[in-house]
């Protein structure tokens, strides 16, 4: 019984030992003294003992937030040193830079934990905890019943543009969650908060913006949507439809305008455990799990024949995306140039979930990728917008209808 004790101890050290904590880690803050809970997030990237990246906190009530540069270090023994370096926005300080000594440790179901206590100059010490998502880089895939909670991914568009954006939501429990994003034209990307609600018999979603937190551009002005959606669904997802419609982010020298309106569709992939396992095998067995990616499951897609066309093509500006292509694992394309004209490629379904892959080789002058993709079977044409980016890739699933 001593030796098994002592093989599990040294076992855990191990574990501790060699845990790369590199990825993104969410949880909360408090300071002695004051009642008030800050949700936290950290995006970590490891190299040996040496830790980099940003923390973002956020208050209670989530109508302010601060992003920090920060650094660490990782002492061994299930210790690490934290350190906020600079409040990158908004400009000015005014929050707590934090100094951290945490210790990483699991829960009963395996999921890693940071927690401990945290300093700072001239504010009272408190405690931080924070769990890993997504630990293992495992694909991001969707439930078997409906909870609005987690993430819905689409698009969405406007009526003065003639593309589409990629747009994401991350609903989070309390009403509270983000909104992510992606442009083919000027403005990259953006993140904002925002605040949600079910109606009462759970047929429409009402989602309302409240700021941007993050944007690729400082100087581009994204609109603050409301959303206003209603719930379908069939076997493959639960979807969300409407329209929107917003106000221009208002900067110290330029007021907040009406912005032109437009529609979104937003879904969730409905899947069961058995193809939640193929999925994560796929992840495994394909040479994009060597590059330490995580895969998303975008969209479902649904089609009469086995035989298909999937053309891909930039639907904004022309700005040096490059990208590689998988169907069912094997290359369509390979460090492929997007541009306007269409690149078209013949497939063959192999069975009842067949999978593309988007990876990004290169991000070009605004990030991050955004490309249209059309996938014909002769019958019908379905064009959506994928994204990706050097930490994760996007995925469709196609399943063709049985007749």
């Amino acid at each position: 019984m001593k030796k098994n004790l002592t093989l599990f101890f040294v076992l855990c050290t191990l574990g501790l030992q060699a845990q790369n904590l590199s990825g993104f880690w969410v949880g909360t803050v408090m300071q002695n003294g004051r009642p008030n809970v800050f949700s936290y997030q950290l995006d970590l990237q490891q190299e040996g003992t040496t830790l980099t990246g940003k923390a973002i906190s956020i208050t209670q009530d989530g109508t302010a937030s601060a992003e920090f540069s920060i650094a660490g270090t990782w002492e061994g023994g299930g210790k690490l040193i934290l350190q906020e370096l600079t409040q990158v926005t908004p400009k000015g300080g005014g929050w707590c830079l934090k100094y951290a000594s945490l210790r990483l440790g699991t829960t009963g179901d395996g999921i890693w934990v940071l927690q401990g206590g945290w300093i700072s100059d001239n504010c009272s010490p408190g405690t931080m905890r924070l769990v890993k998502e997504a630990d293992s880089n495992q694909l991001d895939v969707g439930a078997d019943a409906f909870v609005p909670e987690g993430i819905w991914t689409g698009e969405l568009s406007q009526t003065d543009r003639s593309y589409e954006f990629y747009y994401e939501l991350e609903l989070k429990e309390g009403g509270k969650g983000f909104a992510k994003i992606m442009s083919e034209e000027n403005g990259g990307s953006a993140r904002q908060l925002l605040n949600w609600k079910l109606t009462e018999n759970r047929d429409s979603l009402i989602i309302e913006e409240q700021g941007v937190i993050e944007k690729t551009d400082p100087n581009w002005r994204w609109c603050i949507k409301k959303l206003k959606l209603r719930l379908d669904e069939d076997v493959n997802r639960f979807g969300f439809h409407g329209v929107w419609e917003g106000r221009m982010d208002a900067t110290e020298t330029q007021k907040a305008g009406a912005c032109a309106p437009g529609k979104v569709y937003l879904e969730k992939p409905i899947l069961d455990k058995d193809l939640k396992a193929s999925i994560r095998s796929l992840q495994t067995q394909t040479a994009l799990n060597n590059q330490g990616r995580k895969l998303k499951l975008q969209r479902t897609i649904e089609v009469k024949a086995s035989d298909l066309t999937i053309s891909v093509w930039d639907n904004g500006t022309e700005d040096g995306d490059v990208i590689t292509l998988f169907f069912n694992g094997q290359q369509l394309a390979k460090q492929h140039r997007i541009s306007k004209n269409k690149s078209n490629y013949r497939v063959k379904l192999s069975g009842d979930e067949n999978f593309l892959i988007l990876q990004a080789d290169d991000l070009g002058s605004i990030k991050p990728n955004t490309v249209a993709v059309s996938i014909n079977d002769g019958q019908r044409e379905q064009i959506l917008v994928m994204s990706a980016d050097f930490e994760e890739n996007g995925a469709v699933l196609i399943r063709k209808i049985q007749q």
